[in-house]
């Protein structure tokens, strides 16, 4: 008889109570929420033998495999790392005192903060690479070497499938949110506003471009030096053109025309 496991236990228990649900996906996502909490505490804790906390590791990592010169914009390392840009400065900031980065304004832009692996940095990740891949491949230890190719497989197909998904929702320009037309349309209809064709600003990051440039929640972005925008891909290729570099967006807030 096959061992059971915690949620195992969990779904015999509402199976008894509710028979009528649907139990299948709390199978999967049950198993993958708690088998996290235990490789989170087990990488934690190496992380701490160095001094370090996975965050730390996450920014410098993610600085020395970018290759030469090891560095980023702050605004691109908070992309790839999926961090407001609240949390990122502050993670910045302490990383900065350790010595482990470096931090230094665009000349031409000083809106653009680079950061920078510093050799100490270097140094230390070059000690805690090897040990943090020994500790993946000890927790990973109970299955077979077939099956490890079985699960990297059906978890690239699963992540696909939801980094695919997500391309069609809330996409992150310039620090804010923006929903897709259809949702764009809905949420202005829902608030009795007359229907236009457009990109709804869903959200503004605190201190990002689009805040410094003038964007609202709410607002509605209709061209982009003329351009039409109605998807968010078309909008994308708006953005990409290479000239003009200073672009004029045209937006609804409410039921009032204004340029930014």
């Amino acid at each position: 008889m096959e061992t059971q496991d915690h949620i195992d236990r969990v779904v015999a228990k509402w199976k008894r109570e509710r028979p009528d649900y649907n139990l299948a996906p709390v199978e999967i996502i049950g198993r993958t929420g708690r088998i996290m909490e235990y490789v989170d505490r087990a990488l934690e804790a190496k992380f701490e033998e160095f001094g370090i906390s996975r965050a730390t590791f996450d920014v410098l990592a993610t600085l020395r495999r970018g290759g030469p010169p090891y560095r980023m914009t702050q605004r691109d390392l908070m992309h790839s790392l999926l961090r407001t840009s609240g949390s990122m400065s502050l993670r910045i900031d302490t990383l900065e005192r350790e010595g482990l980065v470096t931090r230094v304004q665009d000349r031409e832009d000083r809106r653009l903060v680079f950061v920078t692996l510093s050799p100490k940095g270097s140094n230390l990740l070059d000690n805690v690479v090897p040990e943090h891949l020994a500790n993946e491949t000890a927790l990973i230890a109970g299955l077979s070497t077939a099956e490890r190719e079985q699960l990297r497989s059906l978890l690239r197909k699963w992540l696909v499938s939801l980094e695919e998904n997500e391309s069609h929702g809330p996409q992150l320009h310039f620090g804010m949110t923006l929903l897709d037309a259809r949702a764009s349309l809905m949420k202005r209809r829902a608030v009795g506003l007359p229907d236009v064709n457009g990109i709804l600003v869903h959200s503004v990051e605190p201190g990002s471009r689009a805040e410094e440039m003038g964007f609202r929640k709410g607002d509605l972005i209709c061209t982009i030096e003329g351009l039409e925008v109605g998807s968010l891909a078309e909008l994308r290729k708006a953005l990409n053109r290479p000239r003009p570099q200073i672009k004029r967006f045209k937006i609804m807030r409410g039921s009032e025309g204004i340029e930014i």
